[in-house]
């Protein structure tokens, strides 16, 4: 099977049946399938040859999974693009990449159009400023199967670039072949049936956007898209659609709990699962949730280079956290049905349960390397499993605890610092939204924690200092003790609701350096 094949097999089974809906407009399955065809032919149509890259730039709309489908029945790579990049790390990626087309949606062209004139072929959805009309150029298309008879499992399916936080974003290569485990593998651990309504609201441009694609679809289920994550939104689209499934970062949960808790009552009983990541959900939060909502939680964690997901922390799980099993209360869950995981130290030994280490996947969803960059594929991705960077370690019932990336990793005093194990404390205070955790220079210990928290409300700051100060104290070692605690509004977040450390620490190392810095006279 090939990833284009999931529209052609629903349009088969349910022709009628509502496959994606998004402001107000609804394509059928054969509505679907037949517009992947049609936009597959045209880019055949143009030059286009089985295995060039097309580089795709748009928030959340209706013409994102039949995008996905055409450039796979074409045998065509795609290379989605976060709209949040500058010009120049669009260009980047477009060069690195080697993209000789784009399709562009209208409202992204004033930022991006420069960087796409000299493309093979340019579509433009909604407007006709710097590309063909995406409609006409459809409507104008053959309807035939486009797939090349030459196109394999083993063929590239997208190219997905990295954030680049330490330095230019690397495209991550991933497979018909893995995606279509990664899809499988997701559909086996949320219990997915084809009568399910998922509600899109983070973006397609991330790994998690790309496997819920595929995975929110490969039984032939219903995708209702939103642009945005607005939570007034969701909450009359789950009553009104009857939305089954959706996923959540834990500021997204936190924001719809608090409108349902000041408006009046809803109907949310068709929702039958949340799934969400980046951060563990405190088992106060993941109560209400609960409570409130009258359905289930899930946690999965992953990363680009695996596919997407590759632990899974249950509804079972969740209830038994809430009804006090302290033991997996920062673990992200157990492998999926389909990944082995191993925490390893640095010459690949493998690790009792217990002791911190590198965690090594081994999975059919993995990814096969990074575009055009063997040694950092060679280095990443090895015979014995993919090395994810992250650290972590594996309890005694094999629940996967992660305590940061290597690179977030602090050494203060000559001891290892793992920001999760200090945010993990910090957040259990109920006036913590959020916490982040960064490691910065420090002449005496070498490096040393700082804890960035935005606050749930208005606080009296000195006595939430005073307070979280005596947590840490309690519950941490001294040398993992945060120096200070500073107070935000905010936090900077990537596309997949990721907290970006390394902005944070930037930022404070500039504030360190400019009040360390003398002053000047003229």
């Amino acid at each position: 099977m090939l990833v284009g094949d999931i529209p052609k097999n629903n349009a088969r089974r349910y022709p009628d049946k509502p496959a994606i809906v998004e402001s107000g407009r609804t394509h059928t399955w054969s509505e679907v399938d037949e517009r992947a065809r049609r936009l597959a032919n045209h880019l055949l149509a143009a030059g286009l040859n089985k295995g060039d890259r097309v580089i795709v730039i748009a928030r959340n709309c209706i013409e994102w999974p039949e995008i996905t489908f055409a450039c796979a029945k074409a045998g065509l790579v795609t290379v989605p693009v976060n709209i949040r990049l500058a010009p120049d790390e669009l260009a980047h990626v477009r060069e690195d990449s080697g993209a000789v087309a784009a399709v562009v949606h209208t409202d992204q062209v004033e930022r991006f159009g420069a960087e796409l004139g000299d493309l093979k072929t340019l579509l433009e959805i909604g407007g006709r400023t710097v590309g063909d009309d995406y409609e006409t150029a459809l409507r104008a298309a053959a309807v035939d199967d486009p797939t090349p008879e030459s196109l394999q499992p083993d063929d590239i399916q997208f190219i997905l670039y990295t954030s680049g936080t330490t330095g230019r974003s690397k495209g991550v290569v991933n497979t018909h072949r893995g995606m279509l485990a990664q899809a499988v593998d997701t559909s086996l651990v949320t219990e997915t049936n084809r009568s399910d309504v998922f509600l899109a609201t983070t973006p397609f441009f991330t790994a998690g956007g790309m496997v819920r694609t595929l995975s929110w679809t490969y039984l032939g289920q219903t995708m209702v898209i939103h642009k945005r994550f607005d939570p007034q939104a969701v909450i009359d689209e789950i009553e009104r659609s009857g939305v089954t499934f959706t996923t959540f970062i834990p500021t997204m949960l936190q924001r719809t709990l608090r409108i349902l808790e000041e408006g009046p009552e809803r109907d949310m009983s068709s929702l039958r699962r949340i799934s969400y990541g980046s951060a563990p959900v405190p088992p106060g939060l993941a109560k209400r949730a609960m409570d409130m909502l009258g359905c289930d939680l899930q946690q999965r964690y992953g990363l680009t280079e695996c596919g997407g997901q590759a632990t899974i922390l249950t509804p079972q799980d969740h209830r038994d956290m809430v009804a006090g099993k302290t033991s997996i209360l920062t673990s992200c869950g157990q492998e999926t049905p389909m990944c082995s995981i191993r925490i390893v130290d640095a010459d690949g030994n493998e690790l009792p349960p217990g002791e911190v280490g590198e965690v090594v996947i081994r999975s059919d969803a993995n990814a096969i390397g990074y575009w055009n960059r063997p040694d950092q594929t060679k280095e990443t991705f090895r015979p014995t499993g993919l090395w994810s960077g992250d650290l972590g370690f594996l309890d005694e019932e094999r629940y996967l605890h992660i305590t940061g990336r290597k690179t977030d990793m602090i050494i203060s005093g000559g001891f290892n610092v793992y920001p999760a194990e200090i945010e993990r404390v910090i957040g259990h205070h109920s006036a913590v939204e959020m916490v982040a955790v960064v490691g910065v220079p420090d002449p005496e210990w070498g490096e040393t924690p700082i804890a960035v928290v935005v606050p749930r409300g208005e606080i009296d700051v000195e006595s939430v200092t005073a307070e979280l100060t005596a947590l840490c104290r309690a519950e941490l070692a001294g040398y993992k003790q945060p120096r200070r605690f500073e107070f935000r509004t905010g936090l900077p977040l990537g596309p997949a609701g990721k907290i970006l450390k390394r902005e944070i620490a930037d930022a404070l190392v500039a504030a360190q350096d400019t009040v360390s810095a003398p002053a000047v006279t003229s």
